[in-house]
């Protein structure tokens, strides 16, 4: 179902926005994360993206990619009143509110895996990703497995004009 922001449905509330929460490792920030995030917002069609606002890393990115983009970003910050809990805490919260979850993690990350455990705790639906960790800053890029496909078409482009119909 394609979304239409000027619906009847949409206007009584009946059609429920899309939320995507993000969690991944501080030691990913490449483009390979922001790849794995933009192909899950335009597979779900998210309309807003959740994710913690202190770490650089995945979150980071997501950051980025939503100010690139101009798709909604809801942040969640730290509280200390839960004191050594305050990461935890902020992680259930994201938890609670969002749909699906993409997850990019180093396989080292404590924190990272302690929110895998919360999304399946949770039982919704998510994508895990394990990627190592790159010693190149930029344009370190994905592992060839099939050759190219030469269509030079834009998805994103697809993407962006679906949502601007409306």
């Amino acid at each position: 179902m394609e979304l239409n922001f000027k619906s009847r449905d949409y206007l009584k509330g009946n059609i429920k926005p899309f939320k995507i929460g993000v969690f991944g490792s501080r030691s990913l920030k490449d483009e390979r994360v922001e790849t794995i995030i933009l192909e899950k917002i335009m597979e779900k069609k998210a309309t807003l993206i959740l994710t913690a606002q202190e770490p650089q890393g995945v979150c980071e990115v997501a950051q980025r990619i939503c100010k690139k983009y101009g798709i909604p970003l809801q942040l969640h910050f730290l509280n200390m009143l839960y004191l050594r809990g305050a990461f935890e805490q902020r992680s259930i919260e994201i938890v609670a509110e969002a749909d699906y979850f993409v997850i990019v993690h180093d396989g080292q990350s404590k924190g990272t895996a302690n929110e895998k455990k919360l999304v399946i705790e949770s039982g919704k639906p998510y994508h895990y990703e394990i990627l190592e960790v790159s010693k190149y800053e930029r344009s370190v890029g994905f592992n060839i497995k099939d050759d190219w496909q030469f269509e030079f078409k834009n998805e994103m482009d697809d993407f962006f004009d679906s949502l601007n119909k409306f």
